[in-house]
């Protein structure tokens, strides 16, 4: 997009999101850890002040947004409630209706024939 180390600082959250994320689904049905969902937070906070310090025109929320939006958050979201409500609280309906649209294309549990 424009500068070097800004695009780094974005890359580096859009892997901490997903490094994120990967632990929340390996995660057994039920309780979701106190630790995780602290994480959650404090990623989140990071993300909206990457935003309040970008360039004008360059990173915008909705590219924030769209980081969340995987089929495995999709899973997520549907298994913990508490995860759903933070994210529904920091980013609003808009990336809770894209989730929902992921998880309608998406049946996770039964299809183990992914190509990996």
């Amino acid at each position: 997009m424009g500068d070097p180390k800004v695009d780094a600082r974005f890359d580096a959250l859009v892997s901490q999101v997903h490094d994120w994320t990967e632990s929340a689904v390996a995660l057994d049905e039920g309780h979701f850890p106190a630790e995780l969902l602290s994480d959650l937070r404090d990623l989140i906070e990071e993300l909206k002040a990457f935003l309040d310090e970008a360039e004008p025109g360059t990173y915008k929320r909705g590219d924030v947004i769209e980081m969340f939006v995987t089929p495995e958050m999709a899973e997520v979201t549907d298994r913990f409630p508490k995860v759903r409500r933070l994210l529904e609280s920091a980013w609003g309906s808009q990336l809770m209706e894209l989730l929902a649209e992921e998880s309608a294309g998406y049946e996770h549990g039964d299809d183990d024939d992914d190509d990996e």
